[in-house]
This record gives C-alpha cells, structure tokens and sequence, in this order.
C-alpha cells in the first residue's frame, strides 16, 4: 500500500511538472476592451489611424495547467472581419482599416501577459473576428478565438490608413447640413448633430495627415448589409 502511495504521488509530481511552463487554454484569458478617452456615450468609439483617440486592446493573459503565468510566449493574432458603412457614406468603396498587418506575434511578460493595441478608420458597425495562438508550445496551443460587433468612427472617414482632403469630402456635406451619424464625433451617436466642435477634432487630424504608422489592411465590405450603427443606437 505504502509503496503504491508513493509511486501515486511520484506519477502526480511528474504530471504537474509536465503542465508546468505550458500555455493551457482553460486558464488563460483573451478579454477585447475599448479604451474610450472621448466618453462616447452611445457609441464604441471614435478612432484616427495614428492611435490619438480611442482604441481597441484585445489583452491576452497566458496561464498554464497549474494557472501559473507563461512568460516570454510569442503569442499570434490573427484578424480578419468584415465592415458595413454608415449610411450617410453609401455602401460603395467606404471600407474600414485597421492600422499594421492581419497577423500579429507579441510576447507575454512576466505575468504572462501582452496586449494588442488596434488603430484605424472608417465609419459603421465593423465585425472583428480573431484568433490566439501561443507558439511557445509543440504543437502551438489555440488559447481563443471570437467574434466583436463593434461601431466606429473615425476622422478618416473612407478608413483608407490616413487623413486627407477625400475625407473631408465626405464630412463637409454632413457639416453643411448640420447632421449626420459619422460626422457627429463630439457627441457621437446621442444627437447626430454635426457643427465646429465636431470640426474641432476633425483638422488637427486633417492637419498633422494622421496615418497609418505600418500601413493597413482593409476590412471585407459587406454590400449586403450587416445592419448600420445608427440603426442600434
């Protein structure tokens, strides 16, 4: 009895080292979170290509079996998605972008933890589809995978990586008409009314040509229609 006991207990220390330093997806967490500085109050959020306003984070914590933190994990993202303009645009050639590339690979820290930060343009409800893999393990390890509606806006208005004139093509009718879901940026969609102050966080875009700081890649438009933001709101 006593020698079984033993070799019980060697077989669980055995077992427990095994899981040690591995990326187990029962315990880790992939959490999308939407830091909002503009306060939008029935919106998402409103976002530039070069980060300065709002922006997604999709925070990622790897743990293993025993929920202890994976540090040093080269973790990858990958994105893919859809977007549906808003209507003042039409739904021709108006895509969304997201800043960088479609893959991404970061590693964890300490805490086994490492974040994603998302940037972009365009205006409408956008659909985010994503999945985490930890690399650090043989064979890599699928932590989550998901599936975000999100509504945005941004002041590059046709979501083409950057700020130019085509973009104030589209926000000057709904500034001369005093309305509008995209180019109402100040008070979002709780009013809908477009006037200066919306101006007022248009130029400085406009003016410093906010960009993409690694390019972009251009969301799938949907022609059918998901549905658009101010439908919901």
């Amino acid at each position: 009895m006593k020698k079984g006991l033993m070799i019980g207990l060697a077989l669980f220390a055995f077992a427990g080292t095994a899981l040690a330093g591995l990326p187990c997806a029962a315990y880790s967490t992939c959490t999308v979170i939407l830091n909002t500085p503009t306060a939008c109050a029935t919106t998402d959020l409103v976002w530039s290509p070069n980060g300065s306003m709002d922006t997604i984070v999709l925070a990622v914590t790897v743990l293993d079996c025993l929920e202890n933190p994976v540090s040093s994990c080269d973790v990858r993202l990958e994105m893919s998605g859809q977007f549906d303009p808003a209507n003042e645009l039409g739904a021709s050639g108006n895509n969304g972008a997201i800043c960088g590339t479609q893959t991404v690979t970061q590693a964890t820290d300490a805490n086994g933890v490492t974040s994603f930060t998302l940037t972009g343009g365009g205006a409408g409800a956008m659909i985010l589809d994503y999945t985490v893999t930890a690399e650090c393990a043989d064979p890599e390890v699928e932590l989550c995978a998901g599936s975000d509606t999100l509504c945005v806006k941004s002041v590059d208005f046709n979501g083409t990586g950057n700020v130019n004139f085509f973009d104030t093509f589209k926000y000057l009718p709904q500034l001369n008409s005093t309305t509008g879901y995209t180019g109402d940026m100040a008070a979002c969609a709780a009013t809908n009314v477009v006037n200066f102050f919306d101006t007022f966080k248009y130029l400085p875009a406009l003016n410093s040509v906010a960009a993409c700081p690694s390019g972009s890649w251009t969301l799938t438009l949907n022609d059918g229609g998901i549905y658009e933001c101010d439908d919901i709101y």
